[in-house]
């Protein structure tokens, strides 16, 4: 087991390197991405849309802290929004979108351990989708917890549910490694000349120990009811339809 894991961990570290190499070397166009997007006059990020309602519920718009924002590449784009009811936990959901540089999209159990969460199980789900034809929506479901202190100062501790995957024109992607992205994207590029441009979707909510998977349940219906609204892949059935991974 520990000599496969080594195999398969030095597979990943050449196609990596392979990958960094095209980059640099190979004539490069950004080719579309998979989510709705547009170009900004004057600036190298691009402007993504996410709905303001969904499920009737409102939302505000929040940025990304200034400083994380710094340690991403100048032509990373970026949208968060969080929904809110008045007898639900918000929901907050945001999209990270690479632009020449690929360092821009990484994992999520960075972000989170980061936040000083504990992850306690991460699993690869799929969720049912009907517009804008059925589909399968795959997706990274965590589970994380953290310890926190309440309003009367006592520790208390809640659970944190974070569903993720991965886009760009033609693909959706939970593929955890990023093996899979990282070919694709070689691929395009030595046969077309095109960088594909990944995006990194989630939605995430925090609740009480033991209510899990009524708030997996809560995200499902909002990831179904608002990604037709927002992504671009799978494309409709009289167009091109998607390659799922």
């Amino acid at each position: 087991m520990k000599r496969q894991k080594l195999i398969f961990g030095m597979i990943a570290l050449a196609l990596i390197t392979g990958t960094a190499l095209l980059l640099a070397a190979v004539p490069q166009k950004l080719g579309p991405p998979g989510v709705k997007a547009h170009s900004v006059a004057g600036s190298d990020r691009w402007q993504i849309d996410l709905p303001e309602t969904v499920l009737g519920l409102p939302s505000t718009n929040i940025d990304m802290d200034e400083k994380a924002l710094e340690m991403l590449p100048k032509d990373t784009s970026y949208v968060g929004r969080v929904y809110y009811g008045s007898n639900l936990p918000p929901i907050i959901s945001s999209v990270v979108m690479m632009g020449t540089d690929r360092t821009s999209i990484h994992k999520a159990e960075y972000c989170l351990s980061g936040q000083g969460m504990h992850i306690d199980s991460m699993t690869e789900d799929t969720i049912k989708m009907s517009e804008p034809q059925p589909y399968d929506l795959p997706v990274i479901k965590i589970l994380a917890s953290e310890s926190v202190p309440n309003k009367d100062g006592k520790t208390i501790n809640i659970s944190c549910v974070y569903v993720y995957w991965y886009v760009t024109d033609g693909e959706l992607s939970n593929d955890r490694s990023g093996f899979g992205r990282m070919w694709s994207m070689a691929r395009q590029l030595v046969f077309t000349g095109v960088l594909q441009r990944w995006a990194y979707v989630r939605f995430f909510t925090y609740c009480n120990p033991g209510q899990e998977e009524a708030a997996y349940g809560l995200l499902k219906q909002m990831i179904t009811a608002s990604v037709p609204q927002f992504q671009l892949t799978p494309k409709p059935l009289n167009g091109t339809t998607s390659a799922q991974r």
